[in-house]
Protein backbone atom coordinates (compact mmCIF):
# COMPACT_ATOMS: atom_id res chain seq x y z
CA UNK A 1 0.00 0.00 0.00
CA UNK A 2 1.12 3.55 -1.11
CA UNK A 3 1.32 6.97 1.45
CA UNK A 4 -2.16 7.82 2.23
CA UNK A 5 -3.61 11.44 1.44
CA UNK A 6 -7.07 12.48 2.84
CA UNK A 7 -9.44 13.24 0.22
CA UNK A 8 -12.94 13.90 2.15
CA UNK A 9 -15.45 12.42 4.21
CA UNK A 10 -19.19 11.77 4.52
CA UNK A 11 -21.62 13.54 6.97
CA UNK A 12 -22.08 9.91 8.12
CA UNK A 13 -18.53 9.25 8.98
CA UNK A 14 -16.86 7.40 6.03
CA UNK A 15 -12.92 8.53 5.13
CA UNK A 16 -11.98 8.41 1.83
CA UNK A 17 -8.23 8.73 1.19
CA UNK A 18 -6.01 8.24 -1.89
CA UNK A 19 -2.85 5.74 -2.16
CA UNK A 20 0.37 7.30 -3.95
CA UNK A 21 -0.69 4.46 -6.35
CA UNK A 22 -3.63 6.09 -6.99
CA UNK A 23 -6.41 3.87 -5.79
CA UNK A 24 -8.68 4.96 -3.09
CA UNK A 25 -9.11 3.22 0.03
CA UNK A 26 -12.55 3.52 1.99
CA UNK A 27 -12.78 3.16 5.76
CA UNK A 28 -15.88 4.04 8.32
CA UNK A 29 -15.03 5.61 11.81
CA UNK A 30 -17.15 3.05 13.66
CA UNK A 31 -15.02 0.81 11.72
CA UNK A 32 -11.78 2.20 11.42
CA UNK A 33 -10.23 -1.25 10.68
CA UNK A 34 -12.58 -2.83 8.02
CA UNK A 35 -10.82 -1.33 4.67
CA UNK A 36 -12.06 -1.26 1.13
CA UNK A 37 -10.45 -0.07 -2.32
CA UNK A 38 -11.62 1.57 -5.39
CA UNK A 39 -10.33 2.48 -8.67
CA UNK A 40 -12.52 6.14 -8.91
CA UNK A 41 -13.75 8.30 -6.37
CA UNK A 42 -17.02 7.42 -7.58
CA UNK A 43 -16.84 4.17 -6.87
CA UNK A 44 -15.76 4.88 -3.52
CA UNK A 45 -18.67 7.16 -2.90
CA UNK A 46 -19.97 3.94 -3.97
CA UNK A 47 -18.15 1.94 -1.46
CA UNK A 48 -19.29 4.23 1.44
CA UNK A 49 -22.75 3.61 0.92
CA UNK A 50 -22.45 0.26 0.80
CA UNK A 51 -20.59 0.74 4.54
CA UNK A 52 -23.29 2.92 5.67
CA UNK A 53 -26.02 -0.34 4.71
CA UNK A 54 -24.39 -2.45 6.20
CA UNK A 55 -23.89 -0.25 9.52
CA UNK A 56 -27.83 0.33 9.06
CA UNK A 57 -28.69 -3.12 9.27
CA UNK A 58 -29.98 -2.83 5.42
CA UNK A 59 -29.03 -6.08 3.41
CA UNK A 60 -27.67 -5.32 -0.28
CA UNK A 61 -30.08 -6.61 -3.01
CA UNK A 62 -29.44 -9.90 -4.14
CA UNK A 63 -28.10 -8.75 -7.49
CA UNK A 64 -25.38 -6.56 -6.14
CA UNK A 65 -23.59 -9.39 -3.90
CA UNK A 66 -20.07 -10.60 -4.25
CA UNK A 67 -19.76 -14.05 -3.65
Amino acid sequence: MGELSYVGETGSGCLIHRETTGRYVVSHQEHPRGRAHAATLASAYATCQVFEMDLAGVQEPAAARRY
